[in-house]
């Protein structure tokens, strides 16, 4: 490759040229010179025919602040000529040329610079798009809502529609609506797993629906000739005997094989015949037993191979691809076809290969003179289609420049590959690749011992079926030179543990701070990734800051601990709420301190609940942090997410004044993990008294004085070797003074793959490291220079910084929240004669299990079954299969479902009427009822198992697993009477129809509100188990909190 100098006039910049730019040799001053040259010279005659393409939006605002200021000074120093005064002007300015006729032109270009075409890859092709294809633009555009919120409103339009018809058969649906079933806390719903995946690309998925169904015809044809030597119930016998040779399942299939067989004899075919999944479970050949043996039913399904379909025909993940294919072409026809930033850059590769686009590739072509690619290493196929379709062309009279340096491609992760930019490489002529040869970052000594690291390795890179790439030395221009005694430019500090590695970097960078005036600020240690940056952030000696320019969710759990906050002050009642933010690192306490406090952070939370309705949401975070940001501030990363919290607070402020709607809008972005770039914070910190902590991915293209290199010893996994010395080499060229690199003294058997030890392999003639350092060191002593653990005693600093100023809310006296346990106490002092010990009752091993942990898992499952399924035994029993796996209450699973059916099924008589729960409609019903509310002056709190309206009445069900005795008579409604007095339930049960009662109040509803007992070890249908109460009898008129002596907990 040709040298490249944009000052020598031999060097011309008419034509086509691939340039390679080297790390700190001045790329950017050569676009912003080739720009001034080019309208100079002529060849360019207005800005406006100027194109130039960079990698990022930060670069390309940064490349057209460098134009601008070279421009205005260019303008300066031919006004200085003009006026006969000392300038200094391009050396390839021509000694007689009109330099009044080149200051109007640089004069125009600065006051037109506006119009000149700087664009990221995809700025490029949307504004392609936009000019010149504009039926493909966005269909739709409420400038009201986000992109996020557009794309959920079709979502929920698509689905509303029952498009999904189109593409799924309707027991398919039914899996994938069980599968991302809403009433569950531990999955998300089928909308936000579609807003959250819709942008993604599909490749396993059904064929039409049509087509599907076709050969579902087909073979229940072919199957249906076969049946007709074989009777129906010899057939069902037969499947049923056949269970017993394989392993036993949590759930029958007894009810599925009749279904199912039924639907075999039907010369009728139905989309449902490969729908049981749970047969085709069971009869799966990896649970075949050592007895299994073949049957003549089962072989016909075997040879028509009906397992193997159905567990396609019912796989979850297939069944959802295809749902979102056919909403991403959805999408496209009714909102926009770019579904993703990549897809513009897709579409307009396939629009400019048509003939159509003809007219629109020559309009590209006649409107730009000069055209300048940068960061070409981390172009792809299609991008590259793009370019060379555009303006490789010998159609293309213009200039183009096509700059980049495969050393620090490290983008593979972003479709980046080398193998085009060689490509690309090779259709350029010898002479006209070209290159920068002069380094201006680095002092000399310094760019002489990376010359002398990069240098040993030979070819630098090699990719199969391309001419290897070389290192080839540069040329140190930097008049600067730093002398560091007793450390060579490039020095090596051997270290046992992370904790030495991090106390040396932080006391040498504070010796450079005293002994070489360098400012913390100038600066860095390049790590692997966020966990290193932690790991050293958290023996920090010095101030440092972790540097990153992203969504303030990508590394942190801002977003989880904002969501967990804001939820326990709108809902304090809720001890599962509270909880979740109480053991978190905002608060830090333990199971035993939450459970003992748990009512007094309840009554905490009640009053920030006013607290925010008054100031909003950030001034509600200070709060907070007045008594919580100790312990934020001591977790490894609090620094940091109080930072984005705030950010996060003030956010949601602009968006709304109602914490409802904050909270609504904050799940729904932390859901679909789609963040606004409102979201993004930058932490780059300008302050000069920090010690910057970056990526080695993020310093790509930025300088420092002073260079730590942790990251280049950190273990990487699943990364090529060339990958590996390509982030290496970023990582040393990005000093301009001094670079550190780490040892471990671990032997070369335990140390991992990292970049370091893959530099090693590379050279070849070391073992280790360690003899590379000492070698290096003994060849150049002037250049490289080493440090071993025992010689890194510099004392750990104890910086005597002033004490912060602190502030301090007044907190405002909160009320005493009242519970049925909290009061029980004092009622619990006035025993009933008739008191009998149920806990001394003895019990037989055909009971459940008596005490707490029995109570809590019924419970659960009471909490999870779906009315809707009441009469499934098969779905009943994997409910409970499902909660009392391994616990205790495993092998009670027939037990439990017995008395599940007598208490849904049981009637229940209440004064106005009577009935079963399984009458009851599944959609008019609340269970697990959180309540909260003020009664002469006290609050009042509790949970309701079940809340429901009957034929315009409104009912609410406690469910009890009490002990009383081993028969039914023994939950005789006299018993339940006496039992119920004595554990003072009916005054738990008035507190619960007047918190119901005050909740149907706002909807203007003052019906009347009953209250039933259930005893679930002894309902029946005669009566026993069950006990209404008389709920015509209000609170009692007792002042609690003058006679209360502890708190209760639930």
């Amino acid at each position: 490759m040709k040298p490249f100098n944009i000052f020598d006039s031999n060097s011309s910049i008419q034509g086509k040229f691939f340039l390679e730019a080297s790390a700190g040799t001045g790329k950017t001053f050569t676009i912003e010179q080739i720009v001034l040259r080019a309208l100079i010279e002529g060849s360019l005659t207005h800005v406006e025919h100027a194109l130039a393409i960079t990698f990022t939006n930060a670069s390309t605002n940064e490349l057209k602040v460098r134009i601008k200021d070279n421009l205005a000074q260019t303008l300066r120093e031919l006004k200085a000529v003009l006026n006969s005064q000392p300038a200094s002007l391009p050396t390839y300015l021509d000694i007689n040329c009109n330099v009044k006729q080149i200051y109007m032109q640089v004069r125009n270009a600065l006051a037109t610079l506006d119009q000149m075409s700087l664009f990221t890859i995809h700025g490029f092709c949307n504004f392609v798009l936009e000019q010149y294809f504009p039926k493909t633009r966005l269909i739709h555009k409420n400038p009201a809502l986000t992109h996020s919120q557009l794309v959920l409103h079709h979502i929920t339009n698509y689905l509303k529609q029952d498009l999904w018809k189109n593409v799924l058969f309707q027991e398919q649906f039914h899996l994938l609506a069980v599968r991302y079933n809403i009433t569950s806390k531990h999955t998300s719903s089928l909308v936000d797993k579609l807003l959250a995946s819709y942008t993604q690309p599909i490749s396993s998925y059904f064929s039409s629906r049509v087509e599907r169904l076709e050969q579902i015809s087909l073979w229940h044809q072919q199957i249906y000739n076969s049946l007709l030597e074989i009777p129906k119930q010899v057939f069902l016998d037969q499947l049923t005997a056949h269970i017993s040779g394989f392993k036993k399942q949590p759930f029958s299939i007894l009810d599925d094989l009749h279904h199912f067989v039924d639907l075999l004899y039907t010369s009728e075919t139905h989309s449902s015949l490969f729908s049981f999944f749970k047969i085709a479970e069971t009869f799966n050949f990896k649970h075949r037993l050592a007895r299994y043996k073949p049957c003549a039913a089962f072989t016909v399904l075997e040879n028509m191979s009906w397992v193997e379909r159905t567990l396609e025909f019912c796989n979850l993940d297939r069944i959802f691809n295809t749902l979102l294919v056919d909403l991403q072409e959805y999408l496209k026809q009714n909102y926009t076809p770019w579904l993703s930033p990549d897809e513009s850059v897709f579409a307009l590769e396939k629009l400019l290969s048509s003939s159509e686009a003809q007219p629109v590739v020559q309009a590209l072509r006649e409107q730009y003179q000069l055209v300048l690619i940068d960061e070409f290493q981390d172009t792809d196929k299609q991008q590259w289609s793009i370019f060379s379709n555009l303006f490789i062309s010998p159609k293309f009279t213009g200039s183009l420049f096509l700059i980049g340096d495969p050393k620090q491609s490290i983008y593979e992760w972003r479709s980046a590959d080398l193998p085009t930019y060689l490509t690309a490489k090779s259709s350029f002529s010898e002479d006209k690749q070209l290159q920068l040869v002069n380094n201006y970052r680095s002092t000399p000594k310094l760019m002489e011992a990376i010359n002398q690291i990069f240098g040993k390795i030979s070819p630098f890179l090699e990719i199969p079926g391309y001419l290897p790439i070389e290192y080839h030395a540069l040329n140190p221009q930097s008049s600067e030179t730093f002398e560091n005694p007793p450390h060579a430019p490039i020095h090596f500090f051997f270290y046992e543990t992370i904790k030495d590695q991090a106390l040396w970097i932080f006391s040498e960078a504070l010796r450079l701070q005293k002994e070489q005036k360098i400012p913390l600020g100038n600066m860095v240690v390049l790590v692997s990734d966020s966990n290193q940056a932690f790991e050293l952030i958290s023996y920090a000696t010095i101030p440092v800051s972790f540097s990153k320019n992203k969504s303030i969710f990508h590394l942190t759990e801002t977003h989880i601990l904002t969501t967990a906050l804001l939820e326990a002050i709108l809902h304090p009642e809720n001890y599962e709420k509270i909880s979740k933010i109480l053991f978190s690192s905002l608060f830090g306490l333990s199971l035993d301190e939450v459970t003992t406090k748990k009512e007094d952070f309840t009554i905490y939370f009640q009053s920030l609940h006013s607290y925010i309705s008054h100031h909003g949401l950030l001034a509600t975070f200070y709060r907070v942090m007045t008594t919580q940001g100790n312990v934020l501030f001591s977790s490894p990363r609090g620094d940091l997410i109080f930072q984005e919290m705030e950010k996060l607070c003030g956010y949601l402020d602009t968006i709304s004044s109602y914490p409802y709607h904050q909270l609504l809008h904050l799940k729904n972005f932390s859901e679909t993990g789609r963040w606004e770039e409102e979201l993004a914070i930058s932490s780059y910190s300008e302050d000069l008294e920090t010690l910057k902590i970056t990526t080695i991915h993020s310093s790509k293209g930025l300088e420092y004085d002073i260079v730590f290199c942790p990251g280049i010893e950190k273990s990487k996994k699943n990364k090529s070797s060339s990958e590996l010395l390509r982030e290496m080499y970023v990582a040393c060229t990005r000093a301009k003074k001094q670079l550190y690199l780490p040892i471990s003294t671990q032997p070369p058997s335990l140390q991992r793959s990292s970049a370091l030890t893959n530099y090693v392999k590379l050279e070849g003639t070391q073992s280790s490291a360690y003899d590379l350092a000492i070698h290096l060191h003994q060849e150049h002593p002037d250049l490289f220079s080493y440090s071993l653990p025992k010689d890194h005693g510099h004392a750990t600093t104890v910086l005597n910084l002033p004490l912060l100023e602190t502030f301090a809310l007044k907190v405002t006296p909160p009320k005493t929240i009242f519970s049925f346990s909290s009061t029980k106490f004092l009622l619990d002092t006035h025993k009933d004669s008739q008191s009998i010990p149920y806990s001394k009752l003895p019990i037989s091993k055909q009971q459940l299990p008596l005490g707490e942990k029995t109570g809590i898992l019924i419970h659960k499952i009471l909490e999870s079954i779906q009315f809707s399924l009441l009469q499934d035994t098969e779905y009943l029993m994997s409910t409970i299969m499902r909660f009392i796996k391994h616990t205790h209450l495993e092998g009670f699973e027939e037990t439990i479902l017995k008395l599940l059916s007598k208490t849904f099924f049981s009637p229940l008589t209440f004064s106005s009427q009577t009935f079963s729960l399984s009458q009851v409609l599944p959609n008019k019903i609340f269970r697990e009822t959180s309540f909260l509310f003020l009664e002469n002056q006290e609050l009042w709190q509790g949970v309701i198992d079940l809340f429901f309206e009957h034929e315009g009445k409104y009912y609410i069900i406690d469910w009890k697993t009490s002990f009383l005795g081993e028969t039914n008579s023994d939950y005789s409604k006299s018993n339940l009477s006496i039992y119920i007095k004595q554990e003072k339930l009916d005054y738990q049960g008035r507190i619960y129809v007047k918190a119901v009662r005050k909740f149907l109040n706002q909807f203007e509803i003052d019906d009347d509100v009953e209250l039933g007992v259930i005893f679930i070890r002894g309902i029946d249908t005669q009566g026993n188990g069950f006990f209404a109460l008389n709920s015509s009898e209000d609170i009692p008129n007792f002042n609690p909190k003058a006679i209360q002596k502890c708190q209760a907990y639930h």
